[in-house]
């Protein structure tokens, strides 16, 4: 009985529900006066509108039944919505809208009103309890008769070009007692902390909701704040407040929201405001210097947003993460997080949205299934590591993105994620996974439009089915180890393609395409990077690519011509076919792409002249090719005044440098080395400002050229191998950030560049070779370059002693500081590529040989004083030096003993002492010296036993002749030879390298068996020192295997 009289009463509800809702529809065309709806009609006839994007003016008529967007009372117009009509005027002083006196909501959001200013009349609406002007496009001052609405309960004046200054903030609110919400998001406040804090408490004590972000408010906020006790919502983001977050946030009992985004705070965040147990959405992101503890989360926060990325978040997340089980939204990166991701994550089981990217997260990805509302996760950019098949993804049904790149991920890809019905995006790049990848026929991945998985170890063949995802827009597969061949012709399924990367795999293409297979089938691609994939052939639906960005087929083996449509496709802007067999180019004579501005022909075959260029081009590459001819007098004319790179180095160019270079004004880096030109150097080169100026090489005469700005960019100034003579210019010490300084092997006359103190970020110097004498110490200014990796000086008439404190400045040596290369990037990711470098090179003479180094490695470091005249004592200090590798005093008038202090040198490489006058024993500390594998003290005047033991027992007598007093069992097999110079003079020293040098200086059976000896005693002895530890301690080799890894593949 009782359940039928509840279910009668649930009925009658419902029942005068639906009269109810009938009535009220009914009374928005009956309830109207005739007054009110001519008052209407009246508006509607002025206002200025689109009627095709209206959806409510459209419908107003005297006859019609429909008022949309009218609330009545008492057949008085009471409310009007009128927002998104597309009105752009209409609205002036005589407007009927002001003659609706009974108004008590106005909304006129979202329209276009073409700057004018808010029209003063809205003053006479003196009942008004609710306007609404967000976006609607009126700007200028807003007008002091505002102030007079004095029963406002919500204003709304965001997202508009409006200003407040007279009246000011404290004039227009003044007198809004009974306001509830304020919206000024946008508007030019301009107001002090004090001020505006001040304004507020004053005026409106009912205030719930203040917005007022983008306002150019200044902080900090002050305690009146305080007063207003019912604020539930604090929107403050984008004002540079520059402030500390104040403690007293924490009172406001009834506080749900606070948006404190880009506020530029500082200083500790107080962490009772994070244990507000009513906030439901907090937001600091983009405050780098605030200075966040994440506290212990209560099990019923009520946090349903939690966003602090891009502030500095001390320790790790805390375990009690898992107790905000209403989260929805958590964004946490490029935070300085570290340690796990606890594993209390799968608690947030009403999770929509996560990112903790750009951290140093380390350990497993958490089990997520838990969580099955997520829709994006963001991973990427920490350590991560471990496989990630036990996260849980089949329940993730409502996943679309996933990015969890720049991790150590490895393993399997888990074949689940291929079967999410509404995944979009996967980005797994960067990581370890290897096998195979498995992608069965039947997943269902209808939505998936972007695939990366760059750069890991996957293997196998690439899955036919990936070529059957209709919507894939971006497919990535590079650097990976997938092989065995495909026709390009899998291509034509994949429809909605536009980025495609296949390149450094071990894959073959076919691009011959069958005859059936029309050019129109294929997709209309934005970039194409097909690089080593075996390819022979240009493919030709290549011709028809009018959509065509970026082309990318360097390192295949392509051959013959490069076709002249390539030159012509109109929207090319990034063109690299480096690295294959081209021999000639057909030349476009007209219609040569507009937007074309990088190209990259390096290391082909390429003869005739410089291909046609674009005016718009920014970097060409012609440098390895076999084009014989002389460098255009007008090449500056052909360049555009935007080129930044220009390489013709490693050709056979001969003839003059052309002065019309110098009409380039933002030329970066002009590489013209390894070539045949004469004459002299422009003077107007040195005035262009280059980052760096390779002449290396050529057959250069003159002097260099004096004129030097006072601003001056060089980082690379590499003039060596040619026949300059003259002086250092003291001018060149303007150029406070070179890095490099290559001088070498030219007749370069004066004395040791002490000018080039001031520079302290140089990190080669290299002056081998040239006419240059006097001492190298420089008295009158102190040496700052703690910077310097390699200096080479060899080869000069430089005396004197070397000072002992002149090497004590030299950090770099001292210590093994961080993996890196010498490199010059100008031109970062564009979307097109991952950007440029111009990697420098060096030659240096390592172990004897002379050794160009292509890649200069910042843990490479070399001294080289040979074949001068110094003399004196070698200093201790070089003992300093524990990161040097190489040190080669050798052919110069040293004396005294070697230090022992060379024992300290525990990463030397190669020694050289020779053809000095060293006295004294061998010092046993150079026993220690695990790494050394070459080593020469002959022909001094040592004496003494050859140390028997460690490294000593792997060099051969040729590193000891030459010291009459010295034994051991290295130099027995050479007594004959000793006794043949002492009998026919004395055998000089040469800083030329001869044959018999190459030979160790003769042919003795068993000087070379002994040679040969010590090579395998020194390669067993260094293996098992160097390898042992890495076969014995995990820790070490998984150090060593991510050194490599930095060295051998990062750009």
């Amino acid at each position: 009985m009782n359940g039928s009289i509840v279910s009668w009463f649930l009925l009658a509800i419902y029942t005068m529900s639906i009269f109810s809702n009938i009535a009220r529809a009914l009374a928005s065309a009956q309830c109207l006066g005739i007054d009110q709806r001519s008052l209407l009609l009246e508006l509607r006839n002025n206002l200025i509108f689109n009627a095709s994007e209206s959806s409510k003016l459209v419908q107003w008529d005297r006859s019609a039944d429909s008022w949309s967007g009218v609330t009545c009372e008492d057949s008085l117009v009471v409310g009007l919505d009128l927002s998104d009509e597309s009105i752009s005027g209409g609205i002036d002083g005589s407007s009927s809208l002001f003659r609706l006196e009974f108004l008590r909501s106005l909304n006129l959001a979202f329209n276009d009103f073409n700057s004018t200013a808010i029209p003063s009349g809205l003053a006479n609406l003196s009942l008004l309890e609710n306007l609404n002007l967000s976006g609607a496009w009126f700007a200028g001052q807003i007008p002091a008769e505002l102030s007079r609405l004095t029963k406002l309960r919500t204003l709304d004046l965001s997202s508009a070009p409006l200003k407040l200054e007279k009246p000011n903030m404290r004039s227009l609110i003044g007198d809004l007692g009974e306001l509830r919400e304020l919206y000024l998001d946008g508007v030019n406040v301009s107001a002090e902390g004090s001020e505006w804090c001040k304004a507020l408490s004053s005026s409106v004590p009912k205030l719930e909701v203040l917005s007022m972000s983008y306002c150019s408010l200044s902080g900090p906020m002050d305690a009146s704040l305080m007063s207003l006790a019912n604020l539930s919502v604090i929107q403050l983001q984008g004002n540079n407040l520059s402030t500390t977050v104040p403690s007293f946030l924490a009172n406001f009992s009834s506080l749900k929201t606070l948006h404190l985004y880009g506020c530029g705070l500082q200083g500790e965040f107080p962490q009772k405001v994070l244990q507000v147990q009513t906030l439901q959405t907090l937001d600091l992101s983009n405050n780098e210097l605030l200075q966040v503890s994440l506290p212990d989360f209560l099990e019923d926060n009520s946090l349903q947003t939690l966003d602090m990325c891009a502030t500095n978040i001390s320790g790790s997340i805390p375990d009690s993460i898992g107790n905000l089980r209403k989260l929805l939204w958590l964004d946490l990166h490029n935070c300085n997080l570290s340690g796990l991701i606890p594993s209390s994550m799968k608690n947030l089981s009403e999770l929509t949205y996560l990112d903790l990217s750009y951290n140093d997260l380390t350990g497993l990805v958490p089990p997520l299934g838990a969580s099955r509302n997520l829709t994006e996760i963001y991973l990427h950019d920490n350590a991560l590591r471990g496989h990630i098949t036990s996260v849980g993804w089949e329940d993730l049904l409502n996943l679309e993105v996933l990015d969890l790149q720049e991790n150590s991920l490895e393993g399997d890809i888990p074949p689940a994620l291929f079967t999410l019905p509404r995944l979009e995006r996967i980005f797994l790049s960067r990581n370890r996974f290897n096998g195979q990848l498995i992608i069965h026929p039947n997943a269902s991945l209808d939505q998936l439009s972007m695939l990366d998985l760059t750069s890991n170890q996957l293997q196998g063949s690439i899955p036919t089915s990936i070529f059957k995802l209709q919507q894939l827009q971006h497919l990535s597969l590079s650097s990976n180890n997938f092989s065995g061949s495909m026709n390009i012709d899998v291509l034509q399924g994949l429809r909605n393609l536009t980025y495609l990367d296949l390149s450094y795999n071990d894959l073959s293409i076919d691009a011959m395409a069958p005859a059936s297979a029309a050019t129109s089938s294929f997709p209309e691609f934005h970039l194409l990077s097909l690089a080593s994939c075996q390819l022979r052939i240009l493919p030709q639906f290549l011709a028809n690519q009018s959509e065509l960005v970026s082309l990318d087929l360097s390192h295949n083996h392509l051959q013959g011509e490069i076709p002249r449509w390539i030159w012509t496709l109109e929207r090319l802007q990034y063109l690299n076919l480096s690295a294959n067999f081209f021999e000639e180019l057909e030349i476009a004579t007209h219609n040569v792409t507009s937007f074309l501005f990088v190209v990259d022909l390096h290391s082909n075959m390429l003869q005739g002249n410089i291909p046609p260029l674009s005016p718009s081009i920014f970097y060409l590459d012609l440098s390895s090719n076999n084009i014989t001819s002389i460098i255009s007098d007008n090449i500056g004319d052909h360049l555009s005044s935007d080129t930044s790179f220009f390489s013709l180095s490693k050709n056979n160019f001969h003839g003059s440098i052309p002065k019309s270079i110098c009409k380039v004004d933002c030329l970066e880096v002009l590489d013209l080395s390894h070539n045949h030109l004469n004459g002299t150097i422009p003077d107007c080169l040195m005035m262009l400002f280059p980052s760096v100026l390779n002449l290396r090489n050529n057959q250069l005469s003159g002097n260099i050229p004096q004129n030097i700005p006072r601003i001056c960019d060089l980082r690379t100034f590499d003039i060596s191998e040619n026949l300059l003579q003259g002086q250092i210019p003291l001018s060149l010490a303007n150029c406070t950030r070179l890095e490099i300084v290559n001088i070498g092997d030219n007749q370069i006359e004066g004395t040791f560049p002490c000018h080039f103190q001031a520079i302290s970020s140089l990190h080669v110097l290299v002056l081998r070779s040239n006419k240059l004498h006097g001492e190298i110490g420089c008295q009158h200014s102190p040496n700052t370059w703690q910077m310097l990796q390699i200096v080479d000086v060899s080869s000069n008439n430089f005396s004197g002693t070397l000072p002992p404190q002149y090497l004590t400045t030299w950090e770099a040596m001292k210590v093994n500081v961080d993996i890196n290369r010498i490199q010059y990037p100008f031109l970062y990711s564009d979307g097109l590529s991952d950007g440029f470098q111009y990697q420098d090179t060096i030659t240096v003479t390592v172990k004897g040989l002379k050794v160009e180094l292509v890649k200069i490695l910042i843990i490479f470091t070399s001294i080289d004083f040979s074949c001068n005249n110094f003399e004196g004592l070698i200093p201790d200090t070089l003992g300093a030096l524990k990161g040097l590798h190489f040190l080669n005093l050798s052919n110069n008038a040293f004396s005294g003993p070697i230090p022992s202090s060379l024992g300290h040198l525990q990463q030397l490489e190669s020694l050289n002492l020779s053809w000095n006058d060293l006295k004294g024993t061998i010092p046993p500390q150079l026993s220690d010296l695990t790494f050394l594998s070459f080593l020469n003290l002959s022909y001094n005047t040592l004496e003494g036993s050859i140390p028997a033991v460690k490294q000593f027992l792997t060099f051969s007598a040729s590193s000891f002749e030459g010291n009459a007093g010295l034994c051991g069992f290295q130099l027995e097999q050479i007594a004959q030879k000793t006794q043949s110079i002492a009998a026919n003079g004395v055998e000089e020293a040469s800083c030329v390298p001869t044959q018999s040098d190459t030979d160790d200086h003769g042919n003795n059976d068993d000087s070379e068996k002994w040679f040969y000896i010590g090579i395998s005693l020194g390669f067993v002895v260094g293996f098992w020192i160097f390898c042992g530890p890495l076969a014995l301690i995990k820790s070490w080799r998984f150090a060593y295997y991510h050194f490599w890894d930095k060295v051998l593949f990062s750009c």
